[in-house]
């Protein structure tokens, strides 16, 4: 117990520091002179074990976008199967506004925004939809987008759900119900 707070203090502290370093690169526009004495306050195993972490971060903070056939059901009455974006940056699931008919819709207060943080308008939500593929259905909430680009966007409750899986060639793998389930890719993925 002692060891695990010892060692919290010590990554609250270097926390501290990266983001005095941050604040202070980002706050002025110094010269190279006021960012090396900025570094130099800090303990040189501090400052090194503290960098690493940032770069380990920065390392994990990816986002992955795929492309793949979906087949949407709502109240077990209305069907749409479409091209799905599969897109680890969004937070919540989204649909255009006017691919669902409106009786499925409910009023909402939840707020979106974009990656450049624009405010999105969002009215309405369909918390009971479900996304089908092989004979399995994932119970998702999502949010009518009305200025939505793209007609349909899977987020990060949709992952959530079905982690932990794998990204193949042929598409998204993941077990569910100790039964494996493919979300095939719409095209092949492209490296950039």
């Amino acid at each position: 117990m002692g060891c695990d707070k010892k060692f919290n203090q010590k990554t609250k502290k270097q926390i501290i520091q990266l983001e005095q370093i941050l604040s202070q690169k980002h706050s002025s526009s110094s010269s190279s002179d006021k960012e090396i004495e900025t570094l130099d306050l800090i303990e040189p195993e501090i400052q090194e074990e503290t960098s690493t972490k940032f770069i380990n971060l920065i390392e994990k903070i990816t986002y992955h976008k795929w492309h793949i056939n979906t087949t949407i059901i709502i109240q077990d009455s209305f069907k749409l199967q479409k091209i799905s974006l599969i897109d680890s940056d969004a937070q919540m699931n989204c649909i255009q506004e006017g691919l669902i008919p409106t009786k499925f819709f409910e009023k909402t207060k939840q707020r979106l925004f974009t990656a450049n943080s624009e405010n999105l308008r969002v009215k309405f939500k369909i918390p009971d939809v479900h996304i089908c593929n092989d004979g399995i259905c994932i119970k998702q909430t999502f949010i009518l987008v009305k200025d939505l680009d793209i007609g349909i966007i899977l987020g990060q409750l949709f992952l959530e759900i079905i982690k932990p899986f794998k990204v193949k060639n042929e598409g998204i793998t993941t077990k569910i119900f100790q039964r494996k389930f493919l979300f095939a890719f719409n095209e092949n993925p492209i490296t950039k």
